[in-house]
Parts: C-alpha cells; sequence; structure tokens
C-alpha cells in the first residue's frame, strides 16, 4: 500500500512538472492580419481611413503552446485599432507598437515583428465653417429681386477639403441662383412669392452637410412680353339660336373657301411661343346677326372677335374683313367668262 501510495504521488508530480515545463516552452509563429482603424472614443470629429500598400501583414508572435495554437486556429486575423488624435494628413503607425498598446485578444502572446512594419493613414477631421449664400446671376426679370433668409449658414465639412476650397484664406460663397430661379419661373408674376431651396453639400466634399440645410427665398418676378404677328388665324361664322338650322358660309373677293386674318399680339414670351408652335389655339368668331343674313350675297366688311389663350391680348384692333355671305345650301352660280 505504501508503495502504491509513493507511485502515485510520484506520477502526479511528473505530470504537474511536465504541465510546468510545457507552458514554460515558448514557440513563434507568423499568421496573416489585416488591420481596421476606428477613432478613439471621444473623437468624434476624427476621420481615419486607411491606406494600406497591401492588403493583409504578416505578423509574428511567440508565446506558450496553448496560446500559438489558438492563435494559428483564427489565422486569418482582423484586428481592430483604435487611433487617437492627429494632425490632419498622412501618417505611418508603427504596428508593432501600437499592437503591443491595444491587442488583447491573444493574451500570453508577444508581438515580435510585423511586416511591413508600417501602416499608412489619412487622418481627418470635421470642422464647421460659415458660408454666405448668394443668388446673382439671374436671368429673370424681376421687381424686387430675390431676398434670402438666412443669408449665411454653416457647413460641416472635412478639413482637407476646406484646404481645397479656400482662396488666399477666403471662403468661397454659394450662388443658388439656378436652383432658385429653378422654382421661381413657375410662380405668379407680379406678387410676392416664397420658395424654399434645398442647399447642395456635395461641392464641398463627402460627408458635408448644411444647418440649416434650405434658405427661404422671397421675390417679385416681372413678366417678360412679346408682341408678335400670329398669321393665318382661322375665322368661324356664329349665328343665333334662331337662325341656327340654316347654313351660311363667308367668302372673301379672292373666292377662298378658308377665311384666315392676320393679328397681333402681346403677352409672356412663354405663352406667345406656345401659340406659334402651335400648342395652343387663337381664332376669330363673326357673329352674323339678323341684319346681316338679310342681304346676303353683297361684299360688306365684318370685324371677328378673337379669343386668345390666357395670358395673351391683341396688341392692336384687328382690321375688318370683306365678305360675303352666300347660302351654303346652294351652289354659287358660275359666272360667265
Amino acid at each position: 500500500m505504501e508503495q502504491l501510495k509513493l507511485l502515485s504521488t510520484s506520477a502526479i508530480l511528473a505530470l504537474l512538472i511536465w504541465m510546468a515545463a510545457d507552458s514554460l516552452v515558448n514557440e513563434a509563429v507568423t499568421v496573416s492580419v489585416s488591420f481596421r482603424t476606428v477613432p478613439a472614443a471621444g473623437q468624434p470629429d476624427l476621420i481615419v481611413t486607411p491606406a494600406p500598400d497591401v492588403e493583409s501583414y504578416q505578423l509574428r508572435v511567440s508565446g506558450p503552446r496553448k496560446s500559438i495554437a489558438r492563435i494559428q486556429a483564427a489565422a486569418p486575423i482582423t484586428a481592430r485599432l483604435q487611433i487617437p488624435d492627429q494632425p490632419t494628413g498622412r501618417h505611418g503607425l508603427r504596428l508593432k507598437d501600437v499592437l503591443q498598446e491595444q491587442w488583447h485578444e491573444f493574451p500570453k502572446l508577444s508581438v515580435v515583428s510585423v511586416d511591413p512594419p508600417l501602416l499608412p493613414i489619412v487622418i481627418d477631421h470635421m470642422v464647421p465653417r460659415e458660408v454666405v449664400v448668394l443668388a446673382q446671376q439671374l436671368t429673370l426679370p424681376y421687381e424686387v429681386k430675390p431676398q434670402l433668409q438666412p443669408s449665411s449658414v454653416m457647413v460641416r465639412m472635412r478639413e482637407s477639403a476646406v484646404e481645397t476650397l479656400s482662396s488666399g484664406g477666403q471662403f468661397p460663397p454659394l450662388d443658388i441662383s439656378k436652383e432658385a430661379e429653378k422654382l421661381l419661373r413657375s410662380q405668379l408674376v407680379g406678387q410676392s412669392v416664397s420658395v424654399m431651396v434645398t442647399l447642395d453639400a456635395r461641392p464641398y466634399g463627402p460627408d458635408a452637410t448644411f444647418q440649416p440645410n434650405s434658405i427661404e427665398v422671397r421675390a417679385t418676378l416681372t413678366s417678360m412680353r412679346t408682341t408678335t404677328e400670329i398669321p393665318t388665324v382661322p375665322i368661324l361664322l356664329a349665328v343665333s339660336f334662331a337662325n341656327f338650322p340654316k347654313a351660311y358660309r363667308a367668302m372673301p373677293r379672292d373666292g377662298g373657301e378658308l377665311v384666315t386674318q392676320t393679328i397681333k399680339v402681346t403677352g409672356s414670351t412663354e405663352e406667345v411661343g406656345r401659340l406659334l408652335r402651335g400648342e395652343t389655339r387663337a381664332y376669330g368668331i363673326i357673329q352674323l346677326k339678323d341684319e346681316h343674313l338679310a342681304d346676303i350675297g353683297s361684299f360688306k366688311p365684318f370685324t371677328p372677335e378673337f379669343q386668345l389663350p390666357v395670358g395673351i391680348e391683341l396688341a392692336e384692333k384687328p382690321k375688318p374683313l370683306e365678305l360675303k355671305l352666300v347660302d351654303a345650301t346652294r351652289p354659287e352660280p358660275t359666272q360667265a367668262p
């Protein structure tokens, strides 16, 4: 029994000695690792962008066998690195030093080397800048030119973009003429109107934002008017209800079938252009009265009343037309040569 106890004690001691010796034996291994950089806590305005020349790095570590086995099983590895505040620009992180300070995923391991030894990063900061807002490149006619409220806004943008946009230490203003007139063009003329223009922060670089992000623009537009001639406006005949069953037609002296007249109109440039292009219509009406119908077959002067699109009016009184009314149900007698 004493011998059995002695053998058991010896075996346990041998196992403990072996385990202690095994834990004291250090090994080294090289694994592939990539890095994800984030701003350190408490740095909301810091932007860190990695600019590595290689996709993965060769990390050599040493430590106990069990720790070595754990990191080998986890390879390839992505390590998260917190970057403290630094000046805007390009920097190189000495990876061995940073890993020794921050890397706690695999305890009991020592960083022997990292190849390449430096991780290139780009540091930037979000900074506020005041931007004056203008509306100077105007093309529409105004009784009261655009008034902007507010006349300046704050833009939060990258510090590197500030350096790119600034000229001689001056930050460029923002001209919103094009955006404002796109909205004002459809507003009523002759009245004070207000539109909200959303500000586009994209020219100020990635991540840029405005506060506020829109501007109120108040203005009074003047109508752009044009006077021009509209050729071949058709002339229609109208009869009273009592004479409606009767059919008449008008004949000019040249014997043509279609009666038209050239008129001069005035109106907004846009509406006059639509009329010239045939997008809207104008026509004249000759209202036939009983005295006209009592004496048909003779040439008489008739002055049409013209129906015009909204926003267009006659620039001068139309000239009378010399017409002859004929019964449309009877053929016109042929004149002897």
